[in-house]
């Protein structure tokens, strides 16, 4: 019964984020420096390809990461229209300068194909990788992140942002906006040539 209460708080909360326009959601986003453990397993793509974390997927790139699960209809909307946002203020750097990784917190249902349809409804561009795999890989990686979450229905609201050449990493708490996340991309990239 307690689970239920918060889940219809829960509700409730995200009833009045949704009624806010975005950028009054986003607003008071704080974030930090991160110390993340990037642990090198196979996960699945979208399109079911198999790619290793570390080294296919974050590599040298700068990179913005999400946690999202396809079914949620409380924050993970939110984050991922941060996403799409952000995507459009990337423009051609997309893929090419910064990279968006969304990792499903939910890998027993969100297989590839699901994500597929979900990135297609997103209007995911090249440069945007959706990630699923098995549960065993899905929950070390998330953990090595601090992002893992026994109940993905209380999944905090986060997004990280990095650079897998040097090891800098920000974690963003809440609801940043696409500006603020392009922004420590941006400084992220500048740092790289001093």
């Amino acid at each position: 019964m307690k689970t239920n209460s918060w889940r219809i708080l829960l509700i409730l909360v995200s009833c009045v984020w949704l009624s806010q326009p975005l950028s009054a959601v986003a607003a008071p986003a704080t974030f930090a420096s991160a110390t993340v453990k990037l642990h090198d397993l196979e996960l699945l793509d979208q399109d079911g390809k198999s790619r290793r974390f570390q080294s296919d997927v974050i590599g040298d790139r700068l990179v913005a990461i999400t946690f999202t699960y396809t079914t949620c209809t409380t924050i993970c909307p939110i984050l991922d229209s941060i996403f799409v946002t952000l995507q459009k203020k990337l423009g051609a750097r997309m893929g090419k300068d910064f990279h968006l990784i969304t990792m499903s917190i939910d890998p027993v249902n969100d297989i590839p194909k699901r994500l597929k349809a979900y990135s297609l409804k997103l209007g995911a561009r090249p440069g945007w990788t959706f990630l699923t795999g098995s549960k065993v890989n899905m929950d070390k990686v998330l953990v090595g992140l601090d992002m893992y979450s026994p109940d993905i229905y209380n999944h905090p609201p986060s997004i990280i942002v990095g650079d897998g050449k040097t090891g800098a990493w920000q974690r963003f708490y809440g609801f940043p906006s696409a500006d603020k996340i392009l922004s420590s991309l941006t400084e992220l990239q500048k740092a790289r040539h001093h």
